[in-house]
């Protein structure tokens, strides 16, 4: 991900807003796109749009880069810049690392705004318009784009192979037994620093990676008790031993078949198909699943009606698309122009109805009775969310969420319930839940 050269880029954004001057102070000029700092004033609803906020900063060099920098403080109201940021349903609002609503964040709070595309505008020499596809709190901005910056309240690294989440990347959770067993996988983070520590939980087959080399990805498996999860168990499938990303993606109910993606250095990768006498047995050696196509193909999963056809994802036309592998149709089929467009779609998973959930981009969507629609989290702004797995039975939702970190983000595993009418209610994380019996 795109990182800054350094703590003085906000500064050449500010003197870069303060250096127009057009000729008709009235008239709004296109501006280039920039990543805007400084103090939220106030947050009014627009009258005329139930579901836009207007967000009203105070342009500025935030302290802590002042004080790093040697700069001079943030300007006053009546000296400075006014950004007047349009928020909507669409935008992601954070603060204090976690979505927020943009009327929580006090007035005072150090913020930045980065623009939606095309949407920057001047008016006059004094205020900025734009539209925020982003939204957070500076706290939460530097631990993305300013590791180095150090700020008080920084969040505990946590790195205990005991439990689910940690600060690695665990992310493409499998529900079985209505949510009870869990398939996850994870891989450690890359160093913030140049010959750092890797980072998150040191799980069995995640050493870090040589210099040249990818983080290796391996999942596993965990229960849930009386007391609380079982420590995750690694998911041992012959053969795989060497290979960079072991990645459980579909397991049947009673555990004694699932697919799982295989990768191994700069090769394409391919799924195979693993089976065992019963789930107290390890599983047996892999078959690759050569109907999928020889390789390219991966998020394998079995349709629940109709267990012998199978979605996966696949490169193979150019860009990321789901594919249908039915045995009575021969090679595998690209799924609908609705789902499948010029953008990635990938994460390919089904519920117990056969709804279709799958990601575009960083989008999660469903795809029900013909109908496709995003799968949002409660909240008066947009939740990204990647990943959603529901249980069989239909009353729970397993997602990842990311926390932006340097390198790469920070993937935990959440649980939500989903409503009879198929919304999806507030997650907690997967350490934390205990459905009722």
């Amino acid at each position: 991900m795109p990182r800054p050269s350094g703590l003085a880029v906000p500064l050449l954004i500010v003197v870069a807003l303060a250096g127009c001057d057009l000729v008709d102070p009235m008239r709004p000029s296109p501006h280039a796109d920039t990543e805007v700092f400084g103090n939220l004033l106030e947050v009014v609803r627009d009258p005329a749009r139930p579901d836009v906020w207007l967000a009203k900063v105070r342009v500025g060099v935030p302290r802590a880069l002042g004080r790093a920098g040697d700069a001079a403080p943030t300007p006053d109201v009546a000296g400075g810049i006014l950004a007047v940021v349009t928020v909507t349903r669409d935008t992601v609002v954070l603060a204090g690392d976690r979505p927020t609503a943009l009327e929580d964040i006090g007035p005072g709070t150090e913020v930045v705004t980065i623009p939606s595309p095309g949407t920057t505008s001047m008016l006059g020499d004094s205020e900025v318009h734009l539209e925020a596809a982003q939204l957070m709190d500076f706290a939460t901005y530097a631990r993305w784009r300013l590791p180095k910056l150090e700020l008080p309240g920084a969040p505990d690294r946590v790195e205990d192979p005991a439990l689910v989440n940690s600060a690695g990347v665990e992310h493409s959770p499998v529900p079985v037994a209505g949510g009870r067993v869990l398939y996850f996988s994870a891989r450690l983070r890359p160093p913030e620093e140049p010959g750092g520590d890797w980072i998150g939980a040191r799980r069995a087959g995640l050493r870090p990676p040589a210099e040249v080399e990818r983080s290796y990805e391996r999942s596993f498996r965990t229960e849930l008790g009386d007391g609380g999860w079982s420590v995750p168990e690694p998911v041992v499938l012959p053969g795989t031993e060497d290979a960079h990303q072991v990645q459980v993606t579909w397991v049947c109910e009673d555990e004694r078949r699932c697919y799982a993606t295989i990768s191994a250095g700069d090769e394409s990768p391919w799924v195979a198909i693993a089976e065992r006498a019963d789930r107290s047995h390890p599983w047996g050696e892999i078959v690759r699943f050569e109907a999928l196509g020889a390789d390219d193909a991966f998020d394998a999963v079995a349709m629940t009606g109709v267990p012998g056809k199978t979605v996966f994802a696949s490169t193979r036309r150019g860009s990321g698309d789901l594919f249908l592998h039915d045995p009575e149709l021969g090679e595998p089929q690209p799924l609908q122009p609705e789902i499948n467009t010029a953008g990635l779609e990938w994460a390919s998973r089904v519920g117990p109805a056969d709804e279709l959930f799958f990601v575009r981009g960083d989008r999660q969507l469903r795809l029900q009775g013909g109908a496709l629609a995003e799968v949002r989290l409660p909240g008066p702004h947009r939740t990204i969310l990647i990943e959603a797995a529901p249980s069989r039975d239909g009353r729970w939702l397993f997602l990842a969420t990311p926390r932006l970190r340097p390198m790469e983000f920070d993937l935990d595993i959440q649980v939500a319930p989903i409503g009879p009418d198929g919304s999806v209610g507030e997650p907690v994380p997967v350490d934390d839940w205990r459905p009722a019996p």
